[in-house]
């Protein structure tokens, strides 16, 4: 339902991270003012090959990028603010986060090249700074999670207050000693919540979840049982992470290094900054492991996620210059496989296991005493949403069946479902002083590919030429013709890659020849200069003919070449 009255509404548009896992960015807009929280990426699923990452598709903003306000962002993950360098210079709007956040944000930055955007960074201290965005005011909250310097957000709009908690948990024993404001909370909650928009990630978790802090016994416990070095695997941005890894390491007396550009850029970040506590003596290079005896080094290192190119996948695959796995080893994934991921990690740590390696991954015993969730779960969520009392909530940050459990527990706690709305990608939610309404239109979203530097240039017709040579191979006619009687001069050449061994199908190489030169002579003595029609037939033609001789269908690629 959409009414047309000229009357001033809030919308409130999620571009990304609804129905999903990563790129979150939503647009909140009001008359001639748009702000937007967040800007993160994804990561590819199995079906995108080549694909690096994935950004949301703000094409919605192209025509409104002059009222965008201003860019808000929680805390420093790559699925909240990997799509900065990416998406930015489309708006140009100016960004505000924590300390630690904008540094890391600065870092992607320098990364991608992109130094006048510096200069659009804007420092919010969340024990006092208000800042006002056309109609909107904006005050950060403190909350725990497993980066330090996150937080939610209290949105005063037109039309209410919007608590925004962005990725958190209530854990009273942060590694940071920085918990969530429950004060805050309960604060605004007395004062009135128009919306409530809420992390939904560990919705279907029952209970509490476990406190960060857990983990330092576990890594210890790790550092006692191992005979060998010790390495761990974890998101480069997960600070509270590497800092208890830090004290295992130096509490056991070895030395550590980390392979991994990422992790290492964030590291030098988050110590310039104070965030990281380091011990004098501590660190050495990855060059260095091999000066010490194996029990007294430990290695910190990029690839939880089983990502191609990072550093434990290529030590896996033994395509690490520096780093080779050795029969000994103790590798920690501290860290849970994102959707879709699930693939690329199990080849990760069945490589690692086939070396002899001691893999500690997410099943090793029925759970992962490596890693805890940043996010908070049921009875968590419930107490939020008992604590800031929302006229109407909406779950976010989830894959859709997260959503809709989220919904689930905000009906427990009294909220009737009529005020809960689960939204999709696109979907827009509208709200003013009558009510709040979904809107039957959906505006425009989706996904944009990166690939190396390309931005949006890979699609699906690329995607499904990818598949096709991934699964079938590729078989590559090529023909010299006279250019005058459009003859073929000599045999034709065939180049087979992932279909056949050439050497031991001759046969059916010779036939595929004969074939060509079958298809080719419907072509002598023709004017026509054009070859797209030849081409075509080509391809259609010994695609049919290969696949009734082999049931295979690889890509076929005519080349014909005038002499």
């Amino acid at each position: 339902m959409h009414v047309d009255d000229g009357k001033k509404r809030l919308r409130i548009i999620p571009l990304g991270g609804m129905g999903e896992i990563g790129k979150n960015l939503t647009v909140f807009e009001y008359g001639n003012d748009i702000i937007i929280v967040d800007m993160g990426f994804g990561f590819p699923d199995s079906e995108m090959m080549g694909i690096d990452y994935v950004i949301p598709d703000i094409s919605y903003l192209n025509d409104k990028k002059d009222r965008v306000r201003g860019i808000v962002i929680t805390h420093g993950h790559e699925d909240h603010v990997g799509a900065i360098p990416y998406l930015w210079p489309k708006l140009s709007a100016p960004i505000y986060g924590t300390k630690l956040t904008l540094g890391l944000i600065e870092g992607k930055l320098e990364e991608h090249k992109t130094a006048n955007l510096k200069s659009h960074l804007n420092v919010i201290d969340p024990e006092k700074d208000k800042i006002k965005l056309g109609v909107f005011e904006i005050e950060a909250f403190r909350v725990t999670h497993s980066i330090p310097d996150a937080v939610g957000y209290i949105i005063t709009t037109p039309v209410g207050k919007i608590v925004h908690t962005g990725d958190f948990k209530l854990d009273h024993s942060p590694v940071d000693n920085k918990n969530t404001d429950i004060a805050k909370l309960a604060e605004v909650g007395s004062e009135g919540v128009l919306l409530l928009m809420s992390d939904s990630t560990g919705a279907e978790s029952k209970g509490y979840s476990p406190s960060e802090k857990t983990l330092e016994v576990n890594f210890e416990n790790f550092c006692n049982e191992a005979s060998g070095r010790v390495l761990m695997a974890a998101f480069s941005s997960n600070i509270n992470r590497v800092q208890q890894f830090i004290n295992v390491v130096h509490k056991k007396n070895r030395k550590l290094a980390f392979a991994g550009r990422s992790i290492l850029k964030n590291v030098e970040i988050a110590v310039r900054l104070g965030y990281l506590k380091v011990p004098n003596g501590l660190i050495i290079k990855i060059e260095e492991l091999s000066k010490y005896p194996d029990q007294n080094v430990a290695v910190m290192l990029t690839g939880c996620q089983g990502q191609a190119n990072s550093a434990l996948a290529r030590m896996a695959s033994g395509d690490h210059r520096q780093l080779k796995t050795k029969r000994g080893d103790t590798v920690i994934f501290s860290s849970s496989p994102i959707p879709g991921n699930e693939s690329s990690v199990r080849t990760v740590v069945d490589d690692l296991f086939r070396q002899g390696a001691n893999v500690v991954f997410e099943s090793s015993y029925g759970s992962n005493n490596a890693h805890v969730s940043g996010h908070p779960y049921a009875e968590e969520l419930k107490m939020v949403l008992s604590i800031v009392k929302p006229k109407y909530f909406m779950p976010v940050h989830g894959e859709r069946h997260h959503l809709v459990h989220h919904a689930k527990l905000a009906e427990e706690v009294g909220m009737e479902s009529k005020n809960t709305f689960a939204l999709d990608n696109g979907n827009v939610l509208e709200i003013d002083n009558v009510g709040a309404r979904m809107l039957d239109r959906k505006v425009q979203s989706g996904l944009i590919l990166i690939d190396g530097l390309g931005i949006g240039d890979v699609g699906e017709i690329v995607l499904r030429d990818r598949k096709a040579m991934s699964t079938e191979g590729i078989y590559v006619l090529i023909c010299s013709v006279d250019r005058n009687t459009k003859k073929i001069i000599t045999s034709p050449d065939i180049i087979s890659r992932g279909f056949i061994y050439m050497r031991e199908n001759e046969k059916l190489v010779n036939d595929t020849r004969s074939e060509v030169r079958r298809i080719m002579a419907r072509y002598e003595g023709t004017k026509n200069g054009d070859w797209g029609d030849a081409k075509s037939k080509l391809r259609d033609e010994i695609s049919r003919y290969l696949f009734n001789r082999t049931k295979r269908q690889p890509m076929v690629i005519p080349v014909i070449i005038e002499v």
